[in-house]
């Protein structure tokens, strides 16, 4: 890692004082809003104040043997630091209202530092106030030019809020004090101006970074290196065209591997799809055709002129394309939504009515299912049942089919035909699990919780994968009433984290924060408690009281059957999209949970 010149101390002369005055070039300095000229511990390697980060402790040691006498600004920044640790526990626990006292104390005995300016940007971007957190961060580097974190945070900030010229600029600035600062390189390998390569795949420590032009140099080295070889040839290409990193290279490996192997369908399909990326339209277009006249049955070089007749405008061209794909494939859904030009809140009874008239003159089961949607998007239950049955009638091997029957006899409450048809069907063992949860989420929609609990249970018996058990565990502890969601939704950051801490709070005694503001999600705790009776509510609150947002109550969960003895367990999930699972055990026994809206949690 590149470091900066080291000046040597101002005043090497040999003394017994505990310190000596040196120069250094740490950002963090300017970050503090102190000089250059620093003192330094005389016992220390003076070229340790260089360092990156910036060893704090010994500034503040060395400040420290000046004693009384320490002039300024020294003295005071002495003293104002004592609030340092608590602030960075504060902030590391995501204690926002501690955090913002504890930064008023430093500011007021050493004022006016990008320090302070920076750290109240982190807190307003955690209690969600982007616009001012930015705001924050410029007045911040505009104090301390140098300051990798702020222009990273800048980055992040921007980068979030889709704004990548800026978030680039910041990004580089960033680098160009600290060139292998890890966050700046990161945040650049998001925003594709880095690519990111390891050493060793299995080592993320061996991670370097390579920007775009010489990564395009070095994977166009590589397409030299394997040209007489068809297939690495076409997985290289198929990789550099996936990444998009280097689209020129991957070009250039279809376009051998085509030479090579000039019948072979995966190297001329991926020629077409390789010019199409780069809008090369005419050369897509002259390397599919002559493919699909070589390979009239082969639907998926019409698929793609198709789709390049699409894009070319040629209409004419697409909807021959499309009819020979049909007439291949009746089934093929992708060109039957193409064909019909269907979309995803479709209910026209005409659009349903010409699904059904082609369904029925090319036995197409897609076709049928594709009608069904439409009236079920209509809520037209009798034509989507119609249809469904047609559709089962001519493929009732074909999974997708009975999902979709499975589905529809369910919304017209058909219990006889879901257990004289549906049932036999998963009771065969012939299909994957999905049958078996859409059957079990039928049956609870339609009332018959016991049923649907015992399919799922059956289901996950065995061999059943391990994520399929687990959300097998979780429906079936919903539908037992051992497991509810909050009614609404937590405030989560864009960025994957929550805005602000979450409190609960037990029949209105003493609460805490049981996640922390700037937790990932998901994420998850649990925390333990006595209840004085047989159900008690617990309160829960978005936000703290002292901040500089208002708190958000939400509701309360309710938590029933409780023993008169022995602690209670809590415990709470937030998903991604800020929904909160929430459960309670009281020894081994799991208790029933419910969820009380704002308005009713204290009823």
């Amino acid at each position: 890692m590149l470091r900066p010149p080291f000046y040597p101390p101002v005043n090497p002369i040999m003394t017994d004082a505990p310190y000596i005055w040196i120069e250094s070039t740490s950002w963090e300095l300017e970050f503090f809003g102190l000089p250059n000229r620093i003192p330094w511990p005389a016992n220390l390697d003076p070229a340790l104040a260089n360092s990156d980060p910036f060893e704090m402790n010994h500034l503040l040691d060395a400040v420290e043997s000046m004693g009384a006498d320490a002039p300024e600004p020294w003295g005071r920044f002495l003293k104002a630091s004592e609030h340092l640790d608590e602030f960075g526990e504060a902030v590391q626990n995501s204690e926002i209202v501690r955090a913002y006292e504890l930064l008023e104390k430093f500011d007021e005995q050493f004022p006016g530092t990008a320090f302070a300016l920076y750290h109240r940007g982190s807190l307003s971007r955690l209690e969600g106030d982007d616009e001012g957190a930015v705001e924050l961060f410029q007045q911040a580097v505009e104090k301390a030019p140098r300051g990798v974190a702020i222009w990273n945070s800048i980055g992040v900030v921007n980068a979030t809020q889709g704004k990548r010229d800026e978030a680039v600029a910041a990004f580089k600035k960033a680098l160009e004090v600290s060139p292998q600062d890890r966050t700046a390189l990161e945040g650049l390998v998001q925003m594709r101006e880095l690519v990111k390569l390891l050493r060793n795949a299995n080592d993320p420590n061996s991670a370097f970074y390579m920007d775009l032009p010489t990564f395009n140099q070095m994977a166009m080295r590589q397409v030299q290196q394997l040209v007489n070889d068809a297939d690495q040839l076409m997985g290289y290409g198929e990789q550099l065209l996936r990444e998009g990193y280097a689209p020129e290279a991957g070009l250039a490996a279809m376009q051998r591997a085509a030479t090579l192997k000039p019948d072979d369908a995966r190297a001329v399909i991926g020629l077409t799809m390789a010019y199409r990326t780069q809008e090369k339209l005419d050369e897509a277009r002259a390397t599919i055709t002559p493919f699909t006249e070589k390979h009239p049955e082969d639907p998926r070089g019409f698929f793609f002129l198709a789709q390049i007749c699409n894009a070319q405008g040629d209409a004419e061209g697409e909807a021959k394309a499309l009819d020979r794909v049909l007439e291949l494939d009746p089934n093929a859904q992708a060109p039957l939504g193409i064909r019909f030009k269907l979309n995803d809140a479709e209910h026209d009874p005409a659009k349903e009515a010409e699904l059904a008239r082609w369904a029925e003159e090319r036995k197409s089961w897609m076709a049928y299912i594709l009608a069904s949607n439409v009236a079920r998007k209509r809520g037209d239950v009798k034509p989507a049942v119609k249809w469904a049955e047609k559709a089962y009638a001519l493929a009732p091997d074909v999974e997708d089919v009975l999902l979709h029957y499975t589905a529809t006899l369910g919304e017209a409450r058909d219990f006889q035909k879901l257990v004289s048809v549906i049932k036999p069907q998963v009771d065969s063992g012939k299909f994957s699990k999905r049958l078996n949860w859409n059957y079990a989420q039928v049956l609870q929609q339609t009332g018959l919780t016991e049923d649907a609990i015992k399919i799922l249970r059956d289901a996950a018996a065995g061999d059943a994968p391990a994520d399929f058990k687990a959300a097998v565990t979780q429906t079936i502890e919903a539908w037992s009433g051992e497991l509810t969601g909050c009614g609404v939704p937590l405030e989560v950051h864009q960025a994957g984290f929550l805005q602000r801490p979450v409190l609960l709070v037990i029949d209105d005694e003493e609460g805490g924060i049981v996640l922390a503001a700037g937790a990932k999600v998901p994420t998850h705790a649990s925390f333990p408690w006595r209840a004085n009776g047989p159900e008690t509510r617990v309160q829960l609150q978005q936000g703290e009281s002292g901040g500089s947002l208002d708190v958000q109550p939400l509701g309360a969960f309710i938590v029933r059957g409780i023993e008169s003895a022995g602690p209670i367990e809590c415990f709470v999930v937030v998903q991604q999209d800020g929904s909160m699972l929430f459960r309670a055990t009281q020894g081994n026994r799991k208790l029933k949970v419910g969820w009380a809206p704002l308005g009713l949690e204290k009823r």
